[in-house]
């Protein structure tokens, strides 16, 4: 069974700006893992679909279909 939680509990943590609708969250955001790792802001646990541009400091490194870029951006 799920472990359901009241908004409340989130509300160190989330900060939701309704002028211009934008949402922030706090330290880091885990994607398939409930203990992100390292010091990284988003950190995914498993494969990844990305359709459009990977950018580092608004830089293009990779577009969609460009898997050399990508694996030298990524290392």
């Amino acid at each position: 069974m799920a472990k359901n939680r009241e908004a409340s509990q989130f509300n160190s943590l989330v900060n939701v700006n309704d002028t211009n609708a934008q949402v922030g969250i706090a330290n880091s955001v885990g994607i398939n893992t409930t203990t992100p790792q390292g010091n990284y802001a988003l950190y995914v646990q498993g494969d990844a679909n990305i359709t459009g541009t990977i950018n580092t400091n608004g830089t293009p490194v990779a577009t969609q279909g460009d898997a050399t870029a990508l694996a030298i951006a990524l290392g």
